[in-house]
């Protein structure tokens, strides 16, 4: 597979989740941040092409490749670390899984568990709509979701659904615990009635206005994550 632009193609050679075999550079481009990625290639045994502007065009379908692109194998499943995991279920759009992958990293998130889906295809765009957060972070693909959180919660950790019930807590009042997972699902049509069955607790996000209408799945992730990174820093 192709992945395109400056960001991308650092992101996958500094993080070694996928094999990166040639880069291909404008050879015009002679920038303090293209002369870095050169020295990356060198150091990593990448061969490095340089290339006329219009041929790499021609290569290099994207229109935002900003010069450069790379030959790359999809990436790895990791094993994860310590810390919280985000399952996220039924996020369809690579740019929207991108984002919120974008915001985890940022705040602090390490492990992202994705619903079972082909992302093979999407890998550029994940890691460019991400700003290479998805080559940053551990992410496996669930296989089964009911046995893989049924063993997340025999090693410890809680399951939290955001899911707006009867029973739900104020995400605003809640306070976020170690080893969590916290399941979030698209806004069309949320988390499988199995998987809200398995939650320790659901949470809900209280509005501001009279809203019947669920926030977008991104904007959910915001957050979340932003909540619960502001009061583990406390």
């Amino acid at each position: 597979m192709i992945i395109e632009g400056a960001i991308a193609v650092k992101a996958a050679i500094n993080n070694h989740k996928r094999t990166v075999s040639v880069v291909y550079i404008d050879r015009s481009k002679k920038t303090k941040d293209f002369n870095y990625i050169r020295k990356l290639c060198r150091m990593n045994g990448i061969d490095v092409q340089e290339m006329e502007t219009e041929d790499l065009r021609e290569l290099l379908k994207g229109k935002t490749h900003g010069g450069i692109g790379a030959e790359a194998s999809p990436r790895k499943e990791d094993g994860f670390g310590e810390g919280d995991i985000f399952y996220l279920e039924g996020i369809e759009d690579p740019f929207n899984l991108g984002y919120a992958m974008r915001t985890l990293y940022a705040l602090g998130v390490d492990n992202v568990l994705l619903g079972a889906r082909d992302y093979t295809n999407m890998q550029d765009q994940l890691l460019k709509s991400s700003a290479g957060a998805y080559d940053c972070l551990n992410v496996r693909i669930i296989k089964d979701e009911i046995a893989e959180l049924k063993r997340f919660r025999e090693e410890g950790y809680r399951l939290y659904s955001l899911f707006r019930g009867e029973d739900s807590k104020d995400i605003f009042e809640f306070a976020f615990q170690e080893k969590a997972v916290y399941m979030l699902g698209g806004e069309k049509r949320g988390l499988k009635s199995e998987v809200l069955e398995l939650a320790d607790e659901s949470l809900f996000i209280p509005y501001g206005n009279e809203f019947r209408n669920a926030l977008n799945a991104c904007a959910a992730v915001d957050v979340i994550a932003t909540l619960r990174y502001s009061k583990k820093r406390k």
